[in-house]
């Protein structure tokens, strides 16, 4: 039944009206001294985080904003500029479809993922960081890795190469206008492969004399890689490598209508008119059959080089640093392509392209410089005292293995020669010597006591 007007304008009595405000004024009072008798607890940070988009990153840029740079490279600013690049893809691509999801968000994976390549060797070191048990980190980053890489690598290494062309290019090589980019190979250390002796010894490196594998990297000269291959063993000459990614090198150095009408008075311009010149260095003698491709002179036999050649060889390596210096910075950023790779060789092809990728984004932001060279030659030296460590292991092992054999050999001929010619043996010497002497063994005392009894009659 709806309320009377009367009802409606009904006044209330000043009595009605004390007890009201008395009530309400009472609530008000009961809900600060409430407040005030918590005031003295603390707040738990992490229930700051519960909505977070990114509980993880948040905690550690709240902690420290410097945390950001130290695990992932990037300044925070940078991380969001990268996260801002990626955000929409991720959204696309990352936990859709069927099965079972990640319950960690994108953002977060991101940082876990930039912490993994700068400092994982080891899954369980990187997985304690962020309190995650290291079998789910390992299969939740490789999961990420294989949705993400592909991505990256097209956008901040493929479209380099239609962004800069050499039309549009301006920061061209200063001795080798011609040149279109730099090529070189890099090696990395892996574990010796199981398996037979073929298998092993298809991995193993004449030049660095340790297991690896090997992977080809073009370079621009404004520092940008816009390729790198598929890894190859260790034992494929780079030259080899160079020819099986010949499709892409055709395809880049081939002169568009307007680039034609630039200007070209470098070297092999009259056998190559139609494609721009690649530089390499002296493992590459030999691909000028092929492609216009301009390395350092070599020294003839008994021979030396002319002054003009020394100088056009000098000008090569000055312009060829360009890619040792992007080797450098790629190794200094990221521990899964500089330090010995234990992980499951089917991932390093998605891991390496990813860090060229992300070496990519971050040449842009902090351009090459000498002290990546510098940092590439420490690389380098580092696989040179590698390899002297390994063999003084392996020749110390040798060493005393030579050392107790002769001492097993000269006291069976010692044995041998004080034993009675027709003396009774006991049965446990017996057995014990057929068990000792092996087929080597005796053939080795037999040639002892030859010459022993050959010294005795003289």
């Amino acid at each position: 039944m709806a309320p009377s007007h009367r009802a409606l304008n009904h006044q209330l009595s000043p009595a009605e009206v004390a007890q009201g405000v008395s009530a309400l004024a009472q609530l008000d009072a009961d809900r600060k001294a409430h407040r005030e008798s918590v005031s003295g607890v603390n707040i738990d940070d992490y229930d700051e985080e519960a909505d977070s988009p990114s509980p993880i990153y948040h905690s550690f840029l709240r902690d420290d904003a410097s945390n950001v740079s130290k695990l992932t490279n990037f300044a925070p600013i940078e991380f969001e500029r990268l996260w801002t690049c990626l955000q929409g893809y991720l959204r696309d691509h990352w936990n859709v479809g069927r099965g079972r999801k990640c319950t960690q968000r994108p953002k977060d994976m991101l940082f876990m993922f930039l912490a993994s390549l700068k400092h994982c060797g080891k899954w369980d070191v990187v997985a304690s960081v962020f309190k995650i048990k290291p079998p789910t980190f390992q299969k939740m980053i490789m999961s990420f890795a294989s949705v993400v890489s592909s991505f990256l690598y097209e956008r901040f290494a493929v479209s380099a190469a239609d962004k800069y062309t050499m039309e549009t290019l301006g920061n061209t090589f200063r001795n080798n206008l011609c040149a279109r980019y730099a090529t070189d190979v890099i090696f990395q250390q892996t574990n010796m492969p199981s398996g037979q002796m073929k298998e092993p010894s298809a991995y193993y490196s004449e030049n660095h004399h340790l297991h690896g594998y090997k992977v080809e990297v073009s370079v621009l000269p404004n520092g940008l890689a816009i390729n790198c291959t598929n890894h190859f063993s260790g034992s494929e000459a780079d030259i080899d490598i160079f020819r099986n990614n010949a499709k892409f090198h055709q395809q880049h150095l081939l002169k568009s209508n307007k680039e034609k009408e630039l200007v070209d008075d470098g070297a092999l311009r009259d056998k190559y008119p139609e494609t721009w010149a690649v530089l390499a260095d002296e493992g590459y003698q030999g691909l000028v059959e092929d492609f216009r491709a301009i390395t350092p002179f070599k020294k003839p036999r008994m021979g030396c080089l002319t002054i003009e050649q020394v100088n056009t060889t000098d000008g090569i390596a000055r312009d060829r640093a360009i890619v040792e210096n992007y080797f450098g910075r790629l190794g200094t950023l990221w521990a899964v392509c500089s330090d010995k790779y234990r992980w499951d060789e089917k991932h390093y092809d998605t891991l390496f392209r990813a860090c060229v990728a992300l070496t990519n984004y971050h040449v842009r932001i902090h351009p090459l410089g000498s002290e990546d060279g510098l940092n590439y030659q420490k690389y380098l030296k580092h696989l040179h005292a590698i390899r002297h460590e390994a063999r003084a292991k392996r020749l110390a092992v040798q060493r005393r293995y030579r050392e107790k054999r002769k001492l097993r050999l000269s006291r069976m001929l010692a044995a041998q020669i004080g034993r009675p010619s027709g003396g009774f043996r006991d049965e446990s010497s017996s057995e014990e010597s057929e068990d000792f002497l092996s087929h080597e063994s005796k053939a080795q005392l037999f040639i002892l006591t030859k010459s022993k009894g050959a010294g005795t009659n003289r």
